[in-house]
């Protein structure tokens, strides 16, 4: 009897402990001892077999570890809560913890997955109209990826206009409707995110995504057959932004397309500006090499061919041998962020790391790097278990992450690849036509090259606003997106020998 008064005497000794230790904790959560409570609150969680003490401690655990920056750890605590259900009184406030930590670390993978798994649709009551548009976005771009498309654009329409995510839902909206063949739908999409209204000033995001959306514009505007529309749009991206090379580089094939042929050659010059000489560019020689070629200047044909070759086949035949031999995941993440290491050409290695994906992925990657140093070198959790919890709960992330980057770096990676072959190919179709209609003309006795290509007339100029200067081999700034080359045709007119 003695013994079990004891036993009894003891429990409750340690329950009035971990109720007091939780009192403790959310003292000094309350005065920004953060670190400290952290202590309090993982020890309540690990020990106590009160349960409600036990989601008091996690949550609060949960919120501490945010405000220390430690948005993996604070993910993980979160998480545990938002999987219990509503059952637990904290899931609506999980919820919001695991919208903070999605915004921190700029997620487009955990946080999603976690609130599309395990998600309650009644909860949706208990939310505000931001945090139903936070969900409705993210969960609608991973349906997206997913190739859930019904679904991405049953979640993608509810994100209401004043919502921070409107823009980038409109802008997937645009390219599920492009992807159906509706261009008409996809243009007045994009549209939609060029004339929203602004929700808030200097906002970076947003500007971003207006760019992209005329490009996207002028893409469907382009496979529309509406050349000159894509022309109009691609001429309104604002110079200097991160849309503005894409918007010359794609204009190239515009110009073309609408006979402006010295409109054209100038795009591929500013391609080729020193401005950009970080970007890839395969495409432009083909687009030079097929503007010569429809105003039969053969032998700038074979000029480009040639630069191109020189430039693009050993890169390619490089490219293909690194695809060739299968590799841990993490490696192609690592040769990515080291330039290719030597195993695959740099400009490759940029032209992936530019994405804004890859560009979010690796910001929260490297954030992992920061939180892995900082819970080392915190004084209060040097001895405590807490401390190897947490750095063992990121480092396993981490190295998820990592693979889940080297996944998809593969895939850009076999994309370039794929279209450096096709680009490849397209130019030894126009060397192989070259030879053809070089025969051509010799059985016809014309002359490949029977005078010296004298200068031609200045371009037109299109009004008083404008003013002409010839190129010389200084190329300014303010010049690019300007050029205009002058270009006879060669080909040989009707009737004529």
């Amino acid at each position: 009897m003695k013994a079990r008064l004891t036993i009894a005497a003891l429990c409750c000794l340690s329950a009035t402990a971990y109720a007091q230790d939780l009192q403790k904790g959310l003292a000094a959560y309350e005065s920004g001892e953060l670190s400290e409570a952290a202590v309090y609150f993982y020890d309540v969680l690990s020990r106590d077999n009160v349960e409600d003490r036990r989601d008091t401690a996690e949550i609060y655990l949960a919120d501490a570890l945010k405000r220390l920056g430690l948005h993996v750890p604070a993910y993980f605590y979160y998480r545990d809560i938002f999987e219990a259900g509503p059952v637990n009184r904290f899931y609506v406030s999980s919820i919001a913890g695991l919208l903070d930590v999605r915004d921190a670390l700029r997620d487009h993978l955990y946080v999603p997955v976690a609130i599309s798994e395990h998600f309650d649709a009644n909860a949706f009551a208990n939310l505000d109209r931001v945090q139903t548009d936070q969900i409705n976005y993210m969960v609608g771009e991973l349906s997206f990826r997913q190739r859930e498309y019904g679904e991405a654009q049953k979640l993608l329409e509810s994100v209401s206009a004043q919502s921070i995510d409107y823009l980038k839902a409109r802008y997937l909206l645009g390219v599920l409707s492009a992807r159906d063949g509706d261009n008409l739908g996809a243009k007045n999409y994009f549209l939609a995110v060029q004339n929203a209204p602004k929700i808030r000033d200097n906002d970076p995001v947003a500007d971003r995504e207006r760019n992209l959306a005329l490009v996207a514009a002028a893409r469907v505007s382009y496979a529309s057959g509406d050349y000159n529309g894509a022309l109009d749009l691609y001429e309104s991206v604002p110079r200097e932004t991160d849309a503005w090379f894409t918007s010359i580089y794609e204009s190239a094939w515009a110009y073309f397309r609408t006979g402006d042929y010295g409109r054209a050659l100038g795009a591929v010059e500013s391609s080729f500006s020193p401005y950009f000489a970080k970007h890839h560019v395969p495409e432009a020689y083909v687009v030079r090499a097929t503007t010569f070629f429809v105003n039969c200047q053969w032998d700038r044909v074979r000029t480009t061919y040639a630069t191109y070759n020189a430039r693009y086949e050993p890169m390619r035949k490089q490219h293909g041998v690194y695809l060739g031999q299968e590799r841990a995941p993490a490696t192609y993440f690592r040769d990515v962020v080291a330039d290719g290491a030597g195993r695959y050409d740099a400009v490759l290695a940029r032209e992936v790391r530019r994405s804004q994906r890859f560009k979010d992925f690796n910001f929260a990657f490297e954030h992992m790097r920061w939180e892995v140093d900082v819970v080392a070198r915190n004084p209060t959790w040097g001895s405590q278990r807490l401390g190897r919890d947490l750095s063992h709960i990121i480092e396993e992330q981490r190295s998820e992450l990592e693979n889940a980057l080297g996944r998809y770096v593969l895939a850009q990676l076999k994309y370039a690849g794929e279209n450096l072959e096709n680009f490849s190919t397209q130019m030894r179709i126009l060397d192989f036509e070259v030879t053809d209609a070089e025969r051509q003309w010799l059985e016809q006795g014309r002359e490949i090259l029977k005078e010296n290509r004298k200068r031609l007339p200045r371009p037109e100029i299109p009004s008083d606003a404008w003013q002409h200067w010839s190129k010389n081999s200084e190329i300014w700034l303010d010049e690019v997106g300007y050029y205009r080359h002058t270009i006879r045709s060669e080909c040989l007119k009707q009737g004529e020998q």
